[in-house]
């Protein structure tokens, strides 16, 4: 636990009035003024600060808003802490990232989002959560249930982009997937943009059911090939209100939307380390692959099958991962933390497609995933990480995967390898920085903020 005498950061400081050593603040991003007032509204909550005026009655509700949201930070931190997430330095470096995000994701969706005026909010490699897969940019917007929308587009390099309408929340329980519009079904030019509509009557053209009961436009770039090329893009406008004055905020509104985004912290925070602990550790089916299932009837993508296990490795140790190759337009594997963030992707590589990946001899792919470089090209860094997750997906798959299609983990010691995966060899240094300069030039190529 950050100690009063050691900085949070090594960036600005702050002092509180007559309160001892500075406190360090990030310099930038929106969660940089959020902090800025929590630490000072927890540190010097003793000093009177001299008024000239009374507050006004709004003023009071975003005063309350506020400290709800200060003090919901200070519970999840409890929360976190006696997550069984919460073990080593790493674990617990892991735990403070995944507390900040959530508070940034819930600011950013709560607090500048409009279903009237929307803008696409980006889940990448900033805010990592929830399984997120490095090989996808996710968009988010919220929308009126039952209203029009227009988006457009391109594909740009991805290997698929698709749309989906959630009703409430799936991923914590409260919802439901309401409408999906999947790759193949959808109409894109010669240049590789597109035009989609949402609306509750259907229309001619890319269309996709917006029911009433429609809160949240879900789109995903899926990119096999993390290569130079253009990245694709996607904008919305809900119909009609593409030149309207938006009316100016009041209180009340800004307090709720405060509010909404302490919950929503407070939701996201808890929700995926529970999440963790009932699916991966209470199990103790720690270094084992279970077989694949269909993810569409959890509120995943039509054509989606999924699987995946937790790996705790000791020195030397390596979890070694058989996936068969298969008709899916897309496969690919993953590691997360055990906060079930996806690990840093560019200048590491936590994560292969089908298309990133050696083929064996015998058809499969052969995956290492270890802490130290086995030498091996489909290596799965798991920096310092001793325990975490490793999530598989097929995209696009007609039908289902057959039995003999199913991945296989087995636990190895580092010198088994050579002997364990068929046509085994090995990649220099040189060729590992080329790979981490690629995939981070793509990153960099496909990020929107």
């Amino acid at each position: 636990m950050h100690s009063a005498k050691e900085p949070l950061v090594n960036d600005s400081k702050l002092r509180c009035p007559s309160s001892g050593p500075a406190i360090s603040l990030p310099t930038s991003s929106l969660i940089a003024s959020f902090l800025f007032a929590s630490i000072f509204a927890l540190g010097c909550a003793h000093e009177e600060i001299p008024m000239t005026t009374e507050p006004a009655r709004s003023g009071d509700d975003l005063s309350r808003a506020f400290a709800a949201l200060v003090s919901t930070l200070r519970t999840v931190e409890t929360d976190i802490r006696k997550s069984p997430s919460f073990g080593d330095e790493a674990e617990q470096v892991g735990a403070y990232r995944h507390i900040l995000r959530a508070v940034a994701k819930g600011l950013e969706a709560e607090t500048l989002q409009d279903p009237d005026y929307p803008y696409f909010r980006i889940l990448d490699w900033w805010l990592r959560e929830g399984g997120d897969n490095p090989d996808q940019r996710y968009a988010f917007t919220p929308i009126r249930g039952g209203e029009t929308y227009r988006l457009w587009g391109e594909l740009g390099s991805a290997t698929r982009v698709e749309f989906q309408i959630y009703a409430g929340r799936p991923w914590d329980g409260s919802g439901r997937s309401a409408g999906y519009l999947a790759f193949e079904e959808i109409e894109i030019e010669d240049d590789g943009s597109f035009e989609i509509w949402l609306s509750a009557e259907a229309r001619e053209g890319n269309w996709l059911s917006n029911p009433v009961e429609g809160t949240t436009l879900f789109a995903r770039h899926i990119y096999g090939d993390w290569n130079e090329g253009r990245t694709g893009d996607i904008h919305i406008d809900r119909v009609g209100y593409e030149g309207k004055r938006r009316p100016p905020e009041s209180a009340a509104e800004l307090a709720d939307r405060i509010r909404a985004a302490a919950a929503m912290f407070g939701t996201t925070a808890r929700t995926w380390p529970e999440f963790v602990r009932r699916r991966y550790v209470d199990t103790g089916d720690t270094n084992t692959l279970p077989a694949p299932y269909d993810t569409y009837a959890l509120g995943g993508a039509k054509g989606r099958w999924m699987s995946g296990g937790s790996f705790a490795l000791a020195d030397e140790e390596a979890l070694l991962l058989r996936i068969p190759q298969t008709r899916a337009q897309y496969q690919a594997v993953q590691l997360t933390d055990m906060w079930f963030a996806s690990l840093e992707h560019g200048n590491q590589v936590s994560s292969l497609t089908a298309t990133q990946s050696i083929l064996a001899p015998d058809g499969s792919y052969y995956y290492v995933i270890s802490r130290e470089d086995p030498g091996y090209s489909n290596w799965l860094d798991a920096g310092a990480l001793r325990r975490g997750i490793f999530l598989l997906r097929w995209d696009g798959v007609l039908g289902e995967l057959a039995e003999d299609q199913f991945p296989s983990a087995k636990l190895v010691t580092v010198g088994e390898l050579a002997a364990a995966i068929p046509g085994f060899s090995t990649v220099d240094e040189e060729e590992r920085e080329r790979v981490r300069h690629q995939r981070r030039r793509h990153l960099q190529l496909r990020s929107h903020r």
